[in-house]
């Protein structure tokens, strides 16, 4: 089978938006505390490894996903779907409630095991990003956003990456102006 010039660009663009995120997101952690990661801003908040083991659970879930899904037909890009995907995955200005599975609940103790394990489930993403023939012929059932097909829930996953990276500069942001 061979693969048309679209799915090839597809499947770079893909393989750029998953890399890009995962530096993105490796960056803002980079260099914090095992304390500053464990800290919350409030009581009703997250702290920044509850948001790595949420990114690294939720990276896991959708690859399993995509993974066990088997190939069916192939599904008519919906731009006006994409394009909502790539707004409101990185949107924080509307607080989205997590599914149960993905919620944090101390899998992991330290901020550098919570990253190993989403760097981990990434890897495995990116792989099958290069080994699946057409990811538009994977089509799932996303909790939160409905039917998706392989195309779809990737670039959700990148903008789910986005998303916390922006979260955790928030973080960091607060804790400097509450310092000063």
């Amino acid at each position: 089978m061979s693969t048309n010039p679209i799915q090839v660009a597809e499947r770079d663009e893909l393989l750029e938006l998953l890399k890009s995120s995962e530096g993105r997101y490796m960056s803002t952690v980079a260099g914090l505390s095992e304390q500053s990661a464990q800290a919350r801003l409030s009581q009703d908040s997250w702290s920044i490894l509850e948001i790595t083991e949420h990114v690294a659970v939720a990276e896991h879930g959708m690859s399993r996903m995509l993974e066990l899904t088997p190939d069916g037909v192939i599904a008519t890009p919906d731009a006006v779907m994409e394009a909502q995907i790539r707004t409101l995955s990185v949107d924080r200005t509307k607080k989205v409630k997590s599914p149960d599975v993905a919620l944090p609940k101390g899998r992991w103790k330290t901020l550098a095991e919570a990253l190993q394990a989403f760097r981990a489930s990434r890897a495995k993403t990116m792989a099958m990003v290069q080994s699946v023939p057409n990811l538009r012929m994977r089509s799932m059932q996303h909790p939160l956003l409905g039917k998706l097909d392989g195309y779809q829930l990737i670039l959700l996953m990148a903008g789910h990456c986005e998303r916390h990276a922006l979260q955790v500069e928030e973080i960091k942001q607060k804790r400097v102006t509450e310092a000063s």
